[in-house]
């Protein structure tokens, strides 16, 4: 994998937007994929990818004492690996689900170091507080960009280590029988439903649940009567919208 160091720099980089510097959410899926996607020469595959995961794992929220898995190595992890296996006659929905399934524990363990590290920062923060009361304020500046190297380090360290485990694993992937290419291609359609319903979880209410059901319903009849494209599309969604004004009127009415 020869973009690995470049690869490696750019998850280290957007691992401080995660919680140190800014938070400007380009360490979310949907950023991070197509950039890793770029370097890796597949940006469409790196934009599917951070979708994918951004839909799946939208509602794992930091609540509490848990740590939600570490998306943006999970995402660039598996775009870069992904972007490696999908070669040849490979279909590159198999090759996606396959990068995605082996890059969970990578990612799982990123998010174990990055409570280790949180419990050794607290020392610095001891240490600060002490260097304060002595009137040594200037500390808190190389403390701050010290913490800020090791958070870099740690991001370095995984997305590197990371790359090199997958790219020597590539060849497993060139052991499965064609049974199970196939099953990966279909897991993937599986993976989008997966992340759809977590989506329509997460923000549909009761009654904009109506305006869902009703516009796909009302997609499907347009298709039956070759509706195409954008046109579909638009009076499907116009069509749903004045049948649920209908339907929930109706009902606050009787």
């Amino acid at each position: 994998m020869p973009e690995w160091i470049p690869i490696s720099f750019l998850l280290a980089f957007l691992s401080l937007d995660v919680f140190a510097v800014g938070q400007f959410m380009v360490s979310r899926p949907i950023v991070a994929g197509p950039l890793v996607g770029v370097l890796a020469g597949h940006p469409g595959l790196g934009l599917e990818m951070g979708a994918l995961i951004e839909l799946i794992w939208i509602a794992d929220f930091p609540v509490g004492a848990h740590q939600p898995l570490d998306l943006l190595m999970l995402a660039g992890l598996s775009v870069a690996f992904a972007a490696e296996l999908s070669q040849g006659n490979v279909p590159p929905q198999a090759a996606m689900t396959y990068a995605i399934g082996i890059s969970i524990p990578l990612a799982a363990l990123s998010t174990q170091l990055d409570t280790l590290l949180r419990k050794f920062q607290i020392r610095w923060v001891h240490f600060a507080q002490r260097m304060a009361q002595g009137s040594h304020f200037r500390t808190f500046e190389w403390i701050n960009a010290f913490v800020l190297l090791e958070l870099f380090f740690k991001g370095f360290l995984v997305a590197s280590v990371g790359l090199t485990l997958l790219h020597f694993s590539s060849h497993l992937f060139t052991l499965l029988s064609p049974k199970v290419i196939e099953g990966l291609y279909y897991a993937h359609w599986l993976l989008l439903a997966l992340g759809c319903s977590a989506v329509i979880d997460l923000l549909v209410e009761k009654k904009t649940a109506i305006y869902l059901v009703l516009s796909i319903v009302a997609m499907m009849t347009m298709a039956v009567f070759r509706f195409q494209g954008v046109w579909m599309v638009s009076f499907a969604l116009v069509g749903g919208f004045i049948l649920t004004l209908f339907y929930v009127g109706k009902g606050e009415t009787s």
